[in-house]
């Protein structure tokens, strides 16, 4: 679990924290890969250029004269693969009206808001939430669950309050492995995520419009396999990347102030890694949208 942030590197500014208009956050670029299988029949059955398939094929052997010898009734199954990533997940919010009539230029990021250092706010990062973002158009909630089932770590963190030069610092870090549950459309998929994290501060912007932003930022994490199901009954596997976040500023991105009331948090860290519900967040300027966003094959490869 990421520690709570000591009271420590206080800042003296001479001027509040509204009149900003930066709002610091951390940005992370997701990749989802997600394959569903499905059982279906095993006969490829073409009619007026419509495909079906089919359990069952009858065929008969017949005399000249037209008469029935014989009748075979064959059975057969076969599996049938869609993929489910990005483009699909994209396509789905342009079929809610959700995004401005095409997939170019829209990404899939991980947006977190950061402690600015002045509010007294000392629990670093609020939780990462999907949304779809594209420069000069208004962010979009991507609806999705995501929870930790059990976590091991390696951390450290270290403090220390010079009272001679009257300072201040604070450095941690931390590698971890985490078995999530991730429900998205209509999958429900388990994998590992493996991850690590660090402490950083500093501040956004130049001169007297500085922001400064303290908060623990995740390096690139990934989930190689997951596991699961597909609508409940059929089987779901896949692949999840996040890249190394980066802080920004989030006004930069389409987000107006940023705030979290409302945000579950079932436990554990506001990291990656964490337990949250990305439909519960109330964002400035966002189009804040519940999406159930559904799945077609669109990739289709008899096994």
């Amino acid at each position: 679990m990421k520690p709570t942030l000591l009271p420590l590197l206080t800042l003296a500014l001479a001027v509040s924290a509204s009149a900003f208009a930066i709002t610091p956050g951390t940005s992370a670029s997701v990749t989802l890969g997600l394959i569903a299988t499905v059982e279906t029949g095993g006969f490829k059955i073409v009619t007026n250029g419509e495909t079906a398939y089919e359990y069952e094929k009858l065929s008969s052997k017949t005399n000249a004269a037209g008469d029935i010898l014989s009748e075979t009734t064959e059975y057969k199954s076969t599996t049938l693969s869609g993929r489910y990533g990005n483009g699909q997940l994209l396509d789905d919010l342009n079929d809610e009206n959700l995004l401005d009539g095409t997939i170019s230029g829209w990404n899939i990021l991980a947006i977190s808001r950061v402690s600015d250092g002045l509010s007294g706010d000392d629990e670093g990062n609020g939780p990462a939430l999907l949304y779809a973002v594209k420069k000069g158009k208004t962010p979009v909630l991507i609806d999705f669950s995501i929870g930790k089932i059990a976590s091991v770590e390696s951390a450290s963190s270290k403090y220390t309050q010079d009272y001679v030069k009257e300072r201040e610092t604070y450095t941690a870090s931390s590698s971890s492995k985490t078995v999530i549950n991730l429900e998205l459309s209509d999958f429900a998929v388990v994998g590992v995520m493996s991850g690590t994290y660090k402490y950083v501060s500093g501040s956004l912007g130049k001169g007297e419009a500085a922001v400064p932003y303290r908060a623990f930022v995740d390096g690139a994490r990934k989930v190689p396999a997951f596991g699961g199901t597909y609508y409940g009954s059929s089987i779901a596997d896949g692949t999840l990347s996040i890249s190394a976040a980066k802080v920004v500023d989030l006004e930069t991105l389409g987000f107006g102030a940023t705030t979290f009331d409302g945000v579950t948090i079932n436990g554990g860290s506001t990291s990656g890694s964490s337990s949250y519900e990305g439909s519960s967040s109330s964002w400035g300027g966002v189009t804040d949208v519940v999406v159930d966003v559904g799945f077609t094959v669109t990739t289709v490869s008899p096994n």
